[in-house]
């Protein structure tokens, strides 16, 4: 969940005067290539109008980075499309608020190494030492580009109002630059940024798709799942649910061979390695989406308005169009699941929370129902099924899935793949081959699964799957420790046991120490320190990941080494 802390008081102050943010990262004087609309390859929202903002964390070794964020009608406020790019990227952080001056931009974190790094932006700090993070203490830059696509060194960039009061229109760039206003330093944007990396398939390697029509463009199958979809006959525009999946133009390609026979197919490739990442919710790797869907019964159909804590699943029937995945980290050697998962099959895709307290009423007219986007970058437990959601509601088929827009899961750890600079296998192409001529698979998105933070692996591996949506840190578990406390020791909820152990194995030459808790659980502790024990004046930080000893226990290093004695406090 992305944080929204205050900041300080005098940067809250400055949100009146100040502009925009600068980015860049290029040698000074030296040649560079243009960067443009073109280069970028995570885009958020939807829309005709395309503007790019780009944060620039002023760190050495740290490219800036670009999003892109697409809308249709009037210009917006840019923090319409910084907040919407924070919700979307599991891996930006992004903190602000709000004074009579406006809206404050307070900082950026964003996870280099995709470890579900936590942040703390108010200390300017992560648990891990490859994060960028940054706080704000500069002056926001910004740019209107002369058309989109338009280069970003080609940009006229000029002071702005502040993120309420700067517009975005068609074609513009918005850049943000962490810098310390004290130092004197230029904050026009200069370095020329990199495109962040995206969660989904960015690029199609190769299609055999009969092209045409509506779901003849293999290029549907790129960016993330559809949100919504168009109205037909007397049912409006409504979201993308479970019994009301994707269609429409632009949303999906149907993998119908170019001759017309089975086994029409599309590869499609991401800006980076797909990782094994142990710290991946269920053990899945990636995420394909496709337009799967819950039948309801005795004909009924959903209305797209109606209230979905009325409509009931009557059936355990799932409509699916089976294809085959296979994966490649060279586009060379192929691994296929032969005996599934498939594509577009189990889990149907839910794009939206169910939430009539907090409805977005941007999604179409009338909407009360649904609030801020699932995430697909979370998948559904895979042990779950369509008799899971037989006889509930479609509001409790929304809060089942807790969070997850949905999706069929694939775990790729039982293939023979290369692996990176921290030993985790990866991929980087997802080919996806209809079987049946009949029944033709349809290719909504592939994305990437995000790692989770440990608290939530260890409430999916530990909790009942009804039981989950809503399961709190503070939750008392049936040992008798809270919910946090368990998670941070690696201890079920039942376990017997001493709920404190000691820190061992400290080294006062590198301020690392051996933890007694669960493997990637420091975003669930704290580090306190002291110079003095009898003072009682304890400090305290993010501590810094820093691998594991020979026992198994976590290392952990102090961002502040200078304290004698240390302790860890669970942090709920």
């Amino acid at each position: 969940m992305k944080s929204f802390k205050a900041g300080r008081a005098a940067r809250a102050r400055l949100a009146g005067c100040a502009a925009a943010v600068a980015l860049g990262l290029a040698a000074g004087g030296a040649a560079r290539a243009e960067f443009t609309f073109d280069d970028v390859h995570f885009w958020v929202g939807g829309g005709t109008n395309r503007a790019v903002v780009v944060v620039d964390w002023n760190t050495d070794g740290a490219q800036p980075l670009a999003w892109g964020y697409r809308w249709d009608g009037e210009p917006v406020p840019a923090r319409v499309a910084i907040e919407a790019i924070a919700r979307e990227d599991n891996r930006l952080e992004y903190a602000s608020s709000v004074s009579q001056w406006g809206t404050s931009v307070d900082g950026f974190g964003y996870d280099r190494s995709d470890v579900a790094a936590a942040f703390d932006l108010a200390a300017g700090a992560a648990t891990d030492a490859e994060a960028l993070v940054g706080v704000y203490a500069g002056t926001l830059y910004w740019a209107q580009s002369p058309g989109a696509g338009t280069s970003f060194e080609a940009c006229d960039w000029t002071y702005g109002s502040g993120v309420d009061y700067d517009l975005l229109s068609d074609g513009g760039w918005y850049a943000l630059k962490l810098t310390d206003w004290q130092s004197g330093e230029s904050s026009v944007p200069e370095r020329t940024p990199a495109a962040a990396e995206s969660p989904y398939a960015w690029r199609v390697a190769a299609a055999d798709v009969a092209a045409g029509g509506d779901y003849g463009d293999p290029a549907n199958a790129l960016g993330g799942p559809a949100r919504t979809v168009p109205g037909w006959g007397e049912i409006p525009p409504t979201t993308v649910n479970p019994v009301s999946p994707a269609w429409g133009p632009g949303r999906l390609v149907t993998l119908a061979s170019a001759d017309g026979d089975a086994g029409g197919s599309i590869t499609v490739e991401f800006d980076h390695g797909v990782l094994d990442d142990p710290r991946n919710p269920f053990g899945l790797d990636f995420i394909v989406f496709g337009n799967a869907m819950h039948t309801l019964g005795d004909g009924a159909y959903f209305d797209g308005v109606s209230d979905p804590a009325g409509l009931v699943v009557d059936t355990d029937t799932i409509v699916a169009e089976r294809g085959l995945v296979e994966v490649s980290a060279d586009d060379e050697t192929w691994f296929a699941f032969a005996d599934g998962p498939w594509a577009d099959d189990f889990a149907p895709t839910f794009a939206y929370r169910c939430d009539p307290e907090n409805p977005d009423a941007s999604l179409f007219d009338g909407n009360r129902w649904w609030g801020a986007p699932a995430d697909a970058t979370r998948p559904v437990d895979p042990a779950a099924g369509p008799g899971d959601f037989k006889g509930r509601t479609l509001a409790d088929y929304a809060r089942l899935y807790d969070g997850s827009a949905g999706g069929t899961g694939f775990d790729i750890s039982g293939f023979d793949l290369p692996r990176d600079g921290l030993g985790r296998k990866y991929v980087r192409f997802v080919r996806i081959t209809s079987l049946d001529p009949f029944d033709t698979t349809e290719v909504d998105a592939v994305a990437d699964v995000a790692p989770a933070p440990s608290f939530r692996n260890w409430v999916d591996a530990c909790v009942p799957f009804a039981e989950r949506p809503g399961y709190a840190k503070t939750n008392v578990c049936a040992n008798g420790s809270t919910a946090a406390v368990n998670a941070a020791l690696g201890r079920a909820p039942d376990a017997e046991g001493p709920a404190t152990a000691a820190i061992g194995g400290f080294d006062p030459a590198t301020g690392t120490l051996a933890a007694p808790i669960a493997p990637y659980a420091s975003d669930l502790v704290r580090l306190q320190r002291a110079t003095d024990l009898a003072a009682g004046a304890w400090t305290v930080s993010l501590p810094l990941w820093a691998g594991i000893d020979d026992l198994g226990w976590p290392l952990l290093r102090a961002q502040d080494g200078s304290g004698v004695f240390f302790r860890l406090a669970v942090h709920e």
